[in-house]
């Protein structure tokens, strides 16, 4: 076969708990084998279990002798061993990005990662010249922070973020980086969490040249074991970060250029490839939970109408809507209902705006609005038309949510930043006048 199977490359030394056990059950065997996630087995299901969620889990206060059936786990794709690479191409996730590689019986084989797809890879195929500096299309970006950042604001932010490390950056140059591995480790140790950074950070940081060919950067994976590549530029500065699944897709189009006597196998790669380029991009740009734009996306819709209201002096506003008590719901009715307030609530909110309007998720029960050709009165209206529909609705399972609603008009000279404030005084202004309200502030004139 001209790809190998699944069955060839699974790595079999996989941790497991049962759906049984409790979060510390895991969190011990976690770190017992130095592993950032486990998989949770309850029959011929499986579930993993991230340093990501037991940090979402400790920072909501959820007890650690709470069995895992009572945890909100997230299912894995299951693939029989006897199935090839491009099989598990078409399964992968982005966010955990494992497969379970069963027997057909559905009992546990092994498992599938990004590790092992790399480790099954021909360097000698891969164009050497290519740089990882190609990889940079899209603006792959990282987050940094000061080594004087506490630990709890690191957890705040790796909680819901997409990334799973962060970079310990003095000005421009980079210090140190905390992984999920260091998080996890952190957690297991039950120290402060307002200690700083400095002190947990691993140091110094491994980079790599943005010239070093993606040949050189598997290459650099496969020494060192690791899941990320931190890249600089000539003056030594992080630019970015390279996943595995950046190198994979740039490693498999190269194939597909190469396989010309193979094009059965040629064309249902190129295939694959687009539909995963199409899902990455719209990971990029969707909240994946609730379906509409999520906060990069709507920072660069932002910039690209402020630059409107600039060149043609038209009318722009921002609406930042919050939903009242809404952790009352997620401690009262549980995070599927929390869920499901939250997309009802979009989907409501997207079937009354226009479609040039841009609606996003802003982060956790926060959502912005952008009316194009709209001030601050014709804002309020709609706001208005917005805070009265979700009052009168009826959110299966939560009874009844209201929403808190703060506007702004958009000035030339604003940033999405001093924007973003403003809506948001206004919007704690709504709910220091007693929620379900909407208030509207002035331009900054």
């Amino acid at each position: 076969m001209f790809f190998p199977t699944l069955g060839l490359i699974a790595s079999t030394n996989v941790i497991t708990v049962t759906i049984q056990n409790t979060i510390q059950d895991a969190l011990n065997k976690m770190h017992e084998h130095n592993h950032r996630s486990i998989v949770v087995v309850n029959k011929t299901v499986y579930y993993i279990l991230s340093t990501k969620d037991i940090i979402r889990l400790k920072r909501d206060g959820t007890p650690f002798s709470t069995p895992l059936s009572q945890v909100p786990l997230r299912s894995l794709p299951v693939i029989e061993k006897d199935s090839n690479i491009i099989n598990a191409l078409n399964l992968t996730d982005d966010v955990d990005e494992h497969i379970c590689v069963c027997n057909q019986d559905g009992s546990l084989y092994g498992l599938v990662t990004n590790s092992d797809i790399v480790a099954s890879v021909d360097p000698q195929v891969i164009l050497d010249s290519l740089q990882l500096s190609t990889i940079f299309e899209k603006k792959y970006g990282f987050k940094s922070f000061t080594p004087d950042a506490s630990m709890a604001e690191i957890l705040d932010y790796m909680k819901d973020a997409l990334s799973d490390c962060v970079i310990i950056q003095e000005g421009k140059t980079a210090v140190g980086i905390l992984t999920s591995k260091d998080i996890l480790k952190f957690i297991g140790e039950s120290k402060n969490e307002e200690i700083r950074v400095s002190a947990v950070m691993s140091s110094p940081v491994e980079t790599l040249s943005d010239k070093s060919s993606i040949n050189e950067g598997l290459e650099y994976l496969r020494k060192r074991s690791f899941k990320r590549i931190v890249v600089t530029n000539d003056d030594q500065y992080v630019v970015g970060i390279v996943t595995q699944q950046d190198l994979i897709s740039r490693t498999y189009l190269r194939w597909s250029q190469l396989m010309q006597d193979h094009f059965r196998q040629f064309e249902e790669i190129t295939q694959i490839l687009q539909q995963r380029n199409n899902h990455l991009s719209e990971l990029a740009t969707k909240d994946s939970l609730t379906d509409i734009h999520n906060r990069h996306m709507f920072s660069e819709l932002f910039v690209k109408e402020i630059s409107m209201v600039k060149r043609h002096a038209t009318k722009l506003a921002l609406v930042m809507i919050d939903l009242d008590h809404f952790k009352q719901v997620n401690d009262t009715y549980g995070h599927n209902i929390g869920d499901f307030v939250l997309k009802h609530f979009a989907a409501l909110v997207t079937s009354t705006v226009r479609e040039a309007d841009m609606f996003a998720r802003w982060g956790g029960e926060e959502f912005v609005l952008l009316l194009r050709n709209a001030g601050c009165d014709e804002a309020f209206g709609v706001g208005e038309k917005i805070r009265s529909l979700i009052e009168t609705q009826a959110f299966d399972g939560a009874g009844r949510v209201t929403c808190s609603i703060g506007i702004t008009e958009v000035a030339a000279d604003d940033t999405i930043q001093s924007a973003i404030e403003r809506a948001d005084s206004a919007m704690y202004a709504a709910k220091d006048a007693g929620r379900n309200c909407t208030i509207a502030c002035e331009a900054r004139g």
